[in-house]
């Protein structure tokens, strides 16, 4: 019970703490050194999967063609996954300039996402949402990085915002924040281990089709190919895509389920990545990623065993305690919802406890449940914003996420 409690509560410590701690380390002697060049002279293919978006597929389209970028080496291809709105009416306003792909049969993202590929022309595919809007400048700042031959894949930064309606909305913002100060970290070192789906892009040839037969991540399949073919995926932290969260804490709570459920689908093909000769790229996996899909099953292996230690010493009795402490926090946080976005002594302890909670019905789902690759559909508020942020107003929002993180 020992060697448990303590090889649970390090493995803890360790993806929570010293792996982030560790980045600025490691930084110092294996940061990787850029060339950069035009991106104006890549042949680009925005590649952008829709199911019933008539809310903001327009908005999208108008956002593409205000981009910094020569509309002659742009190419739009938009796959509607039988869209029953208005979707496929107003794409089909902007042809010849967007292309519209209408799939009459729900196949899901990587379905779509696997039809569209073949049919680009570009060199470099740009993945983005419908509801993703960028800054003007945002394929400039991704597609520089494409002039070094070792880079592969090039993450941009997703900054999130919530509706107001949901403290687990406010809780992803946060969470979100921190994880994009670690991609910052692990772009340095060329191992983003998972890009942002709403704004990334990968060099052609490096595009592997995406399983469909079980709910996947594509844009984590997508990274994890990337970095298994021996290329670099770096993070551009100035190129900039925003969002909303969702717009009830059920809504972020399913979110959070179905991509533990997708990851833990697809575990046995990210296994590799924990090979030695990977180097960095098996470090970064097990510890950002594996450890934190299995922190459900270490924090309730740590509460029995510390529970089974009681008596034995002092220390014991502080550690447990301080779990149930967490524990009963998260617990207010969530009876308390409607308040606790404004109070962070308990939004803090609610959200990760719920995300935790969120991995753990996923991982039983990924085992128990058999479904195909179609994803649900997560509600947006009926406030979204879908106009793009000026470059000032995207400038302010960051300021104010990294004094927040």
């Amino acid at each position: 019970m020992v060697y448990l409690f303590f090889i649970t509560a390090g493995l803890l410590v360790h993806t929570y703490l010293l792996y982030p701690v560790s980045l600025p380390i490691l930084n110092l002697f294996l940061s990787l050194r850029r060339k950069q060049g035009n991106p104006n002279k890549f042949k680009v293919s925005m590649v952008i999967a829709a199911h019933n978006e008539e809310k903001v597929i327009e908005e999208k389209i108008r956002n593409c063609f205000d981009l910094e970028f020569p509309r002659k080496n742009l190419e739009i291809l938009i796959g509607s996954d039988a869209s029953s709105d208005k979707t496929n009416a107003i794409v089909s306003k902007y042809a010849p300039d967007v292309k519209l792909y209408a799939f009459n049969q729900r196949g899901g993202k990587a379905s779509v996402l696997n039809q569209l590929v073949p049919r680009a022309q570009g060199d470099i595919l740009v993945f983005c949402d419908a509801n993703t809007m960028l800054l003007r400048n945002a394929l400039q700042k991704l597609l520089a990085h494409f002039e070094d031959p070792s880079i592969g894949c090039v993450c941009g930064r997703l900054i999130l915002h919530d509706a107001g309606h949901s403290a687990l909305g406010i809780g992803e913002s946060i969470y979100w924040n921190l994880e994009s100060e670690i991609k910052k970290l692990e772009g340095k070192l060329g191992i983003v281990i998972g890009a942002n789906g709403g704004i990334y892009a990968i060099r052609r040839e490096l595009f592997e089709r995406i399983p469909v037969d079980k709910t996947v991540m594509d844009d984590f399949f997508v990274t994890t190919r990337v970095l298994k073919a021996g290329k670099a995926a770096i993070y551009e932290p100035q190129a900039i895509g925003s969002e909303e969260t969702s717009l009830e804490t059920y809504g972020e709570f399913h979110r959070k389920v179905r991509i533990s459920q997708a990851n833990f689908n697809l575990l046995p093909k990210y296994l590799p990545l924990l090979n030695p000769l990977h180097g960095m790229v098996a470090y970064g996996f097990f510890s950002h990623k594996l450890l934190r899909w299995l922190a459900p099953v270490l924090m309730v292996v740590l509460l029995v065993s510390n529970a089974m230690l009681l008596g034995k010493a002092p220390f014991y009795y502080a550690a447990f305690a301080a779990q149930v402490l967490l524990y009963f926090i998260a617990g207010m946080g969530y009876a308390r919802n409607g308040k606790t976005k404004r109070s962070k002594l308990l939004l803090i302890p609610f959200y990760f406890v719920s995300m935790n909670l969120a991995l753990a019905v996923g991982m039983f789902r990924a085992m128990f449940k058999s479904e195909g690759g179609m994803w649900s559909r997560i509600e947006r508020s009926d406030i979204f914003r879908v106009e793009p942020m000026s470059e000032r107003q995207a400038a302010h929002r960051v300021k104010v996420n990294e004094l927040s993180s």
